[in-house]
């Protein structure tokens, strides 16, 4: 396969040294224009780049990347690779006048920096600022030497590249850098001001009902959407009502791929990308793993199954949201054993409240669910027929969120395929919802439970009994 330099390839004049400050950004049309299959290869005396056939993915980052690079032809591959696959790169050759701008990005890539200071004391001065602690750095070794390596780990240095590297190797070093320090921020506990209540953002919800008709696959797709719009193509919501599940529908999206045709797939459950390729995405970036397509499909669909599907989601996608239904089997259990949240609607009416309390006796028998459940009352009838405190002293909790009563916004929402949350974004409904998205994923405090034997005795009072 022929090679030609950089210059030449990116049609690009020949440079001498490179400028204090450039800031280069390729957008989409760019990236797939006239270099379609580039990969560049870099070493300490050349850098060369060739033709490769590896298939571009079609999430375009937007993260903001600082080079701290005196090298014109290093710091032009480097720029070329990340801009060419849409990341903004900031290079600056000068080591103290690069330090003030590292907070300014989200990943640092350190070179052979100008002046004083040695790429290493640049990586330690970094390191050695709290400030900047959540800043992945990455150094790129002159040489193969493994001293040349321990010094910048020791330095404090997140990874380590040595020349020669290709264009793969670098995209691959720095989305992994990335990924891991965001999903660190995600899961970094957080301690009250008090010193007692600590926090940390949850990351698998489900939604289930004892019964059918309670709004399930609308709580589900509202509260998938209201993370979508926060981290488009990052949230994935999974329709585990096998048998007759409606979350396409509620989404008015066309489905060609579903549940039944991942489980017949053992690599799609392995390995986080290929299972992304069963996902149906919404315009909004949500992306869907459907319902079966007919309910003699559902009986593919096993409880190891769902173990491993969920599992593996979790590489891929930042949330997941489980529509669950309202069918009480392995499946569904091994969804609630996943999730560190499980919302159960409720409706003010007595029959609800029944199959609600059946349904908390036998979680609380089979587990932990109940100590991680939110309730949540949906209003389905135009005259008040339960006030809320008294649903409440029936649960013997307090309900999370009380949707508002709506004669046409949620028939209008499924009938039309758009989720309230897009399509009444100002209702009282879809504040609602927001609400509970933040409650269901963002904080998990971790409090004292009142004893067990009196929860189980004040649960449910005269309401049930009757």
């Amino acid at each position: 396969m022929g090679s030609a330099p950089l210059t030449a390839i990116a049609g690009a004049e020949p440079k001498g040294n490179v400028a204090e400050s450039s800031t280069h950004v390729v957008h989409e049309r760019a990236r797939q224009s006239s270099v379609p299959g580039l990969f560049c290869i870099l070493s300490a005396n050349t850098s060369r780049c060739h033709s490769s056939a590896r298939p571009r993915g079609e999430h375009l980052p937007a993260s903001t990347i600082l080079l701290i690079e005196s090298d014109a032809s290093s710091g032009d591959v480097i720029q070329t690779v990340l801009s060419g696959v849409g990341y903004t790169v900031t290079t600056i050759a000068d080591a103290d006048k690069a330090f003030p701008k590292v907070a300014e990005h989200q990943l640092a890539i350190i070179g052979i920096p100008s002046g004083k200071k040695s790429a290493v004391d640049v990586c330690r001065e970094i390191r050695s600022t709290p400030a900047l602690s959540a800043i992945p750095v990455l150094c790129v070794g002159q040489t193969d030497e493994v001293e040349e390596r321990i010094s910048f780990l020791e330095a404090g240095a997140d990874d380590v590249m040595a020349k020669p590297f290709d264009a793969r190797e670098l995209e691959a070093r720095v989305e992994a850098l990335l990924l891991r320090f965001q999903r660190s921020k995600d899961m970094t506990a957080v301690v009250s001001s008090d010193g007692i209540t600590v926090t940390r953002t949850r990351r698998t919800v489900a939604v289930h009902s004892s019964r059918g008709g309670v709004g399930t696959t609308t709580i589900a797709t509202n509260l998938a959407m209201v993370m979508a719009r926060k981290k488009p193509d990052r949230v994935v919501l999974v329709d585990l009502h096998l048998q007759f599940g409606q979350v396409a529908t509620h989404l008015n999206l066309e489905v060609k791929m579903s549940l039944a045709d991942v489980v017949r797939d053992e690599a799609a459950m392995r390995e986080p990308e290929l299972l992304r390729t069963y996902a149906t995405r919404h315009d909004s970036g949500l992306h869907v793993l459907a319902a079966p397509a007919s309910p003699e499909l559902a009986e593919l669909v096993t409880a190891d199954h769902v173990d491993r599907i969920l599992t593996t989601l979790l590489d891929s996608y930042d949330f997941v949201v489980i529509d669950a239904g309202s069918w009480l089997d392995e499946r569904t259990m091994t969804a609630f054993e996943h999730a560190e949240t499980v919302i159960l609607p409720v409706c003010p009416e007595i029959s609800a409240l029944k199959g609600l309390h059946s349904l908390l006796d036998y979680l609380n028998e089979a587990g932990s669910v109940v100590a991680k459940s939110l309730f949540v009352l949906n209003n389905q009838f135009a005259r008040e027929i339960l006030k809320l405190r008294d649903v409440e002293s029936a649960l013997g909790t307090k309900v999370s969120v009380e949707l508002p009563y709506d004669a046409f916004l949620y028939l209008k929402a499924v009938n039309e395929g758009v989720p309230i949350v897009l399509g009444a974004p100002r209702s009282i409904a879809a504040e609602r919802f927001d609400q509970l998205a933040n409650a269901a994923f963002i904080t998990n405090g971790i409090t004292v439970p009142p004893p067990v034997e009196a929860k189980k005795a004040s649960r449910f009072g005269g309401l049930i009994r009757r």
